[in-house]
């Protein structure tokens, strides 16, 4: 899971960090110490996951969430646990009072990987298969050929096995849910690949087959995580 942090205490930033850092299935993407600097983080980048600290000059961690349309999970962080009552009116994962332990920490990003696991389960797991529509006929593929996904604008591209490929009318983030999880991992903010398909990596790219596929920097650490090294 693709996580920020965004609090303005940088003691208490160091702290979370090695937190998270001990957590196999957290990656740090980004630490921000203003509100209006993840507001801006997250017009481009698709995360998973924020720490938010409620009391933050500027802007305070609950203007933040009112600002939002829609927004990934929120592990809200403060000195005052007044707040809490309030927080779960935007149906926030957890609330965590300062100062947090390793054991109150390691309980709220359970929380926040399961309810992350449950929004990914899909058909997709059970059956192998995806339906895809194409002009007015809905095509099943199977996941085991599909070898990667590409976002173009605002249509995807699903690449499979032999060559094939399908255009799809949809967002990146809608196909990763449809997508079975212990196969697939969004590598860069444009491309899913299939993580049995890949036959090398070399510095920033990953090659499948004959294709090369970038790998974002926010995306390495959860990459390195999965693969199984010697």
């Amino acid at each position: 899971m693709n996580c920020i942090i965004v609090d303005d205490d940088p003691l208490f930033v160091d702290i979370l960090e090695l937190f998270i850092d001990k957590i196999e299935f957290l990656n740090l993407a980004k630490k921000c110490s203003r509100a209006m600097e993840a507001f801006n983080y997250l017009i481009e980048n698709e995360v998973d996951l924020i720490f938010l600290d409620i009391r933050m000059p500027e802007m305070t961690g609950m203007e933040f969430l009112k600002l939002q349309e829609t927004l990934p999970q929120i592990i809200l962080i403060s000195t005052d646990p007044d707040y809490a009552l309030e927080s779960y009116e935007y149906e926030v994962t957890d609330y965590l009072v300062k100062p947090v332990n390793s054991a109150r920490f390691l309980k709220a990003v359970s929380k926040a990987k399961n309810i992350f696991d449950n929004q990914n389960v899909d058909l997709a797991d059970k059956s192998k298969g995806i339906y895809v529509k194409v002009d007015s006929t809905l095509v099943k593929l199977n996941t085991d050929e599909i070898e990667w996904v590409q976002a173009y604008g605002d249509y995807v591209n699903v690449n499979i096995s032999g060559h094939k490929q399908y255009t799809i009318h949809s967002t990146l983030k809608s196909v990763e849910n449809k997508l079975p999880g212990s196969k697939f991992l969004r590598v860069h903010r444009s491309y899913i690949i299939n993580v049995e398909k890949i036959t090398v990596i070399e510095d920033d790219l990953i090659s499948l087959d004959k294709k090369l596929i970038p790998i974002g920097k926010n995306y390495k650490s959860l990459l390195m995580k999965r693969l199984k090294l010697l």
